[in-house]
């Protein structure tokens, strides 16, 4: 009995330095892409050690999301958004399930939450800072005006053809937006974040 308890220990032992290694391989990972993505919106010099490492290193995840989905809008590349997301769920989802040696259903609710709540927030960032942008007529040939242009007018657009937001000169389409964001993140991804902790507490999945 205490042998086979030793071992179990051993196995948990194990699944905990395996998890906290691919939280930081995934960590690394996440900034490689987050710097290289910063580096390719200002045109960087192709031939430069620092450049090439970035592109060999997201390149090939970045090709298969351009592959399997439209991720050029306005001009700008959205893989590298993608593939944030995609490491950010991993993390938030693998790396607990390899720790705890399973709770795999609620590990992955949770971390469903907990990526979408982040995703949320930053785009949350990004249409406030849009929508202060916008009402000091930008520069539209702005590097940075056309990246925030192409993450939030689309959507921007999409409600303003559907409902009457633009009153008096005053376009409050952002304003739905970010409320829409509020809701969304209190209603669906805490639903999902509790339900998770909820099925671990009655002993996982």
């Amino acid at each position: 009995m205490i042998l086979w308890e030793g071992r179990m220990d051993g196995m948990s032992s194990i699944f905990v330095t395996v998890g906290t290694i691919l939280h930081y391989a995934l960590t690394i990972y996440l900034w490689i892409i987050i710097i290289g993505a910063f580096i390719s919106w200002v045109n960087p010099d192709p031939h430069n050690p620092i450049v090439r490492f970035l592109r060999k290193a997201t390149d090939p995840l970045f090709f298969w999301l351009r592959r399997n989905m439209p991720l050029i809008v306005y001009g700008v590349d959205f893989s590298p958004i993608i593939a944030i997301v995609l490491v950010l769920f991993a993390d938030n989802t693998l790396v607990p399930i390899i720790r705890e040696g399973g709770n795999v259903v609620p590990n992955i609710l949770i971390g469903l939450g907990t990526t979408i709540a982040a995703f949320l927030q930053s785009y949350l960032l990004i249409v406030i800072v849009a929508a202060v942008i916008s009402w000091v007529s930008p520069n539209p040939y702005n590097p940075i005006v056309r990246i925030l242009a192409a993450f939030t007018e689309p959507v921007f657009s999409w409600f303003r053809r559907r409902l009457p937001l633009v009153v008096g000169g005053l376009d409050l389409s952002p304003l739905l937006v970010i409320a829409l964001i509020y809701l969304v993140n209190m209603l669906v991804m805490s639903s999902l974040v509790q339900v998770g902790l909820n099925l671990k507490l009655k002993g996982g999945l």
